[in-house]
């Protein structure tokens, strides 16, 4: 077997957002379990490499380059040249298929679909551009072998969107590194990435986007001030909404709210491990990586209603689920950092996660390709 993974990153140098993540450890699994594997990204070299089962090539330099200019480069790069005749197209958006529907018919297409991306791309771009991208997201999806949603709402929204996709779609949910996020010694790492030993630390992790609605989380955290002044608002994680945010938190102090920006991916157990509680309030999610990872550190979790958070926190001792209402969201994190049983709901945050290991995630994942390789 034979697999190709398309996503805009380096896998020597991964982000933090769930795709990367992803597409990071299905590569860890594919190598593992050694299946020869092409991984087409993007790197500062852009030089292409090979190393035992892996093959990197890069079809750009720029990091930061945008989704459709990745597509660009891939079908400039001529993509029948980059893919193996028998291998299995693997996409992490389902744009990024286009190039492989066109040139490599052959060959079987498997799209994931981290959440409602239609409904993202409506929610954030002209109406003319969102038009255009849902034609080609359905060109993509028609044309795919197989799809790959990582929750049911996820998986039911695209039912509605394209009924004709229900028989070619199925629900495998993202899987974390347990070997990486782990419980860890939480007073030293404290003092390491310059956070209080005694401050409650409330963390989000992820970008810093209008989708994520961090707007909603530093309103909560005012009232959470209020009930316990040694609370601290961490942000971890970049972008375009970053300035508007510092904007609204002018009147609070670097000891109240903390933007510590984007950081490398080996250092995301360490910083999880300093918080008291994960925050996520996003207007829409798939299966958000950040609330397994958190878990698997023994930090419990407030979210909102999204995504496949409601199989994941199934009783109150490892986290809350809350409706979007400041009031409600603010005593959940409260009740949370005032809990006296630190231990015991760490040790059940753990064995919450202890599911969501990638070993059986992508152990599903490579029985889907051997499926469509019959």
């Amino acid at each position: 077997m034979e697999v190709v993974i398309v996503e805009a990153m380096d896998p020597s140098s991964p982000g933090i957002g769930g795709g990367e993540t992803y597409s990071l450890n299905l590569l860890k699994y594919l190598l593992k379990t050694d299946v020869r594997t092409v991984f087409i990204g993007v790197s500062p070299t852009s030089r292409r490499s090979s190393q035992d089962a892996l093959t990197f090539v890069p079809v750009s330099s720029n990091p930061s380059l945008s989704n459709y200019s990745y597509v660009l480069r891939i079908l400039l790069s001529r993509p029948r040249s980059m893919v193996p005749p028998r291998a299995v197209v693997h996409v992490q958006r389902p744009e990024y298929a286009f190039p492989f529907v066109l040139f490599c018919r052959k060959n079987p297409k498997v799209i994931t679909l981290h959440g409602r991306i239609l409904h993202g791309v409506r929610l954030k771009q002209p109406k003319v551009i969102a038009w255009v991208y849902g034609v080609v997201e359905s060109f993509c999806l028609r044309h795919s072998t197989a799809l790959i949603a990582v929750d049911e709402g996820t998986k039911e929204f695209y039912e509605r969107e394209y009924p004709w996709l229900r028989k070619k779609i199925r629900v495998i949910p993202i899987g974390i590194d347990l070997a990486r996020f782990k419980v860890l010694n939480r007073g030293g790492l404290r003092a390491k990435w310059g956070l209080g030993s005694t401050e409650k630390v409330v963390m989000f992790v992820g970008r810093l986007e209008i989708e994520k609605d961090l707007g909603f989380l530093i309103d909560s955290f005012r009232m959470v001030l209020k009930q316990l002044p040694d609370a601290r608002l961490v942000f971890v994680g970049d972008g375009r909404d970053r300035k508007r945010l510092e904007d609204m938190v002018k009147d609070l102090t670097r000891k109240e709210v903390l933007f510590m920006g984007a950081q490398k991916p080996d250092s995301m157990p360490e910083i999880i491990n300093c918080a008291d509680v994960l925050a996520l309030c996003s207007l829409y999610e798939g299966s958000p990586t950040t609330v397994k990872e958190a878990l698997a550190c023994g930090v419990p979790v407030v979210t909102t209603p999204v995504g496949d958070v409601a199989g994941i926190i199934r009783d109150n001792v490892i986290g809350r689920i809350v409706p979007k209402d400041s009031g409600q969201y603010s005593r959940a994190i409260v009740e949370i950092l005032s809990s006296e049983n630190t231990e015991d709901v760490r040790h059940e945050c753990v064995k919450a996660a202890t599911a969501f290991g990638f070993d059986q995630v992508g152990a599903r994942t490579v029985g889907l390709y051997s499926e469509l390789l019959l």
